[in-house]
């Protein structure tokens, strides 16, 4: 069977003053039990940090000292490419310190703003900035520039080498996704190694899906899936032995995975039909803060994940990039909604239903903007929020203070593996991968479904899939249909005519157009009448007991 990149999550882009030290005192049982049990937060406040008029803010992050990093323009230097100011300052707005302004050297994949844990380094993307003799008392500063492997750099089917970057707590490992010219991606892990001019990433390895299916042994002309992993990396946790990243497990719609780097484990942190991301683990990792969608009533898509379907993912993944810009990007330009942050208690999140956390948006016209970050006490957390309309230009740095709870101690770091289960050394498989496929996976029960993926050469995508008395489990029995017309510069269209019967009944029925006006820049949820005489957006889905509607989308 040829190698077939897993081209089912599309990248959705192309996409605290309190000074008290956390406790690293042993829970007991009865303890631990009762924060599982209960929300286990307490009361929080959310504040603006005050930052000097002149500031306009671009990026903020809080340091392994507990200060806050910032990078920003001002309206002298507001349009001379690549000019950046970068400054530290207290956590309440205080001490307010510039370490270096200027002109950037240009990198090809943009800025990245994320601390190392030696409180020396910043990692930018394409640079690391190193400061001597440190971050906190910073006299001099050096941009050293990143060499990412050329079978990347160099490869006609990148479009982009990193679209997220993350540096592990080792201050060593650096793990990115790489943005691929068929909308598809991949996620890879490497040793950054300084030479005298420049970092090198070594060791690097493929830690995403690449095979989509493999031959199933048992049922001549059939294929078994393979575990999904990869998506958008967000942020090295358990001492920097997993990644936190968005992903799908058990929802057809994006969700926060942990994926593991010394095993095949995968763990699904958010659990909601809507759209969840980002999920930034506080340092004891009990913890957690989320950009999601669903606190927003007019926005949410929850619609297209209510109902679990079996490797649902394959089917809905292309139209993650829809619902980001319909749901996220277009909400921050000029559509009215939420996008979060949630607070979260981890194992909550991770084993009840219908768990939803502590939004933590106070005003309606300000909409969350990453990068989102954790102060080394645990009781703090930051974030940026844009105005509504206002481009990047007018930002605000907010901050929560967890007025009640009691920390434990931060995860003890670790090395981060080199020998990774699953990783795959040879980059090459990259290149020479055929997304299109047309398959037949048998149930573990019963049934059987149909899987069809076309990429065609105008860069719009066609799914289609079928189930017949498909079942894994014995539990959920599905038959109909789902297909998906994606174009990101027109009317993409998604319809599903499928019921789920047995002990976990449901059903969709619906069709959602959404019209696109070029790339990301903006998506329209589309009523007007189609040539059926229906309107191009219409029907329902249906799952224990909770039903929504289209119409009830906001347009």
């Amino acid at each position: 069977m040829k190698k077939r990149l897993l081209s089912v999550l599309m990248i959705a882009v192309l996409i605290l003053s309190l000074s008290a030290n956390a406790s690293a005192s042993t829970e007991s049982e009865a303890t631990t039990n009762s924060f599982f049990n209960s929300d286990g937060i307490g009361d929080v406040a959310v504040n603006t940090v005050p930052l000097p008029s002149y500031v306009i803010l671009r990026e903020a992050h809080y340091t392994y000292s507990g200060k806050i990093l910032i990078s920003y323009k001002t309206a002298n230097d507001l349009n001379i490419a690549d000019y950046i100011n970068i400054a530290l300052l207290n956590d309440d707005g205080s001490n307010f310190n510039v370490i270096f302004s200027g002109v950037l050297p240009p990198g090809p994949s943009g800025l990245r703003f994320l601390p190392f844990k030696d409180n020396k380094r910043v990692l930018m993307g394409d640079y690391v900035l190193e400061c001597s003799p440190n971050i906190n008392n910073c006299s001099s500063t050096q941009f050293i520039p990143i060499e990412y492997p050329s079978s990347l750099t160099n490869s006609p089917n990148t479009f982009r080498v990193w679209s997220e970057v993350i540096i592990a707590p080792d201050n060593q490992h650096i793990s990115w996704t790489t943005l691929r010219a068929d909308l598809s991606s991949a996620v890879l892990i490497g040793s950054l190694v300084r030479n005298t001019d420049k970092y090198v990433v070594d060791n690097v390895k493929i830690i995403s899906t690449v095979e989509a299916f493999r031959d199933d042994p048992n049922n001549p002309g059939f294929v078994i899936p393979n575990t999904l992993r990869g998506g958008e990396v967000k942020q090295f946790v358990k001492g920097g032995t997993a990644i936190s990243l968005v992903g799908a497990l058990n929802r057809s719609t994006t969700d926060s995975i942990v994926q593991d780097l010394t095993s095949d484990n995968l763990t699904q942190i958010t659990n909601t039909p809507g759209y969840d991301e980002t999920t930034i683990f506080s340092p004891d990792e009990r913890l957690g803060i989320v950009m999601s969608t669903r606190f927003s009533e007019d926005t949410d898509p929850a619609i297209f994940g209510l109902l679990p379907r079996p490797h649902g993912a394959l089917n809905l993944g292309p139209l993650n990039g829809i619902l980001y810009t319909y749901s996220v990007s277009d909400v921050r330009r000029f559509r009215e909604g939420n996008i979060g942050p949630v607070l979260i208690n981890i194992n909550r999140s991770k084993y009840q239903p219908g768990y939803q956390g502590v939004p933590l948006n106070t005003e309606a016209n300000w909409v969350f903007a990453s990068p989102m970050s954790w102060h080394p006490d645990n009781k703090h957390a930051l974030w940026q929020e844009i105005y509504r309309g206002t481009g990047t230009e007018v930002k605000r740095l907010q901050r929560v203070t967890l007025l009640e709870y009691q920390p434990l101690a931060p995860v003890p770091v670790q090395t981060t593996p080199d020998n990774i289960p699953y990783g795959i050394s040879d980059l090459s498989v990259l290149d020479s991968i055929n997304s299109n496929v047309n398959v037949q996976i048998k149930g573990r029960h019963s049934g059987y479904r149909t899987y069809a993926y076309q990429m065609n050469p105008n860069f719009t995508i066609t799914t289609q899939t079928q189930y017949v008395n498909y079942s894994d489990d014995a539990l959920s029995y599905y038959n109909g249909t789902e297909s998906l017309n994606l174009n990101y510069f027109g009317e993409t269209r998604y319809e599903a005519d499928l019921q789920s019967t047995g002990l976990r009944q449901g059903e969709m029925d619906l069709r959602a157009t959404f019209l696109s006006s070029g790339g990301f820049s903006q998506t329209k949820l589309l009523f007007d009448t189609d040539v059926d005489g229906l309107p191009k957006s219409h029907g329902h889905a249906t799952y224990f007991g909770t039903t929504l509607h289209m119409e009830d989308l906001l347009e």
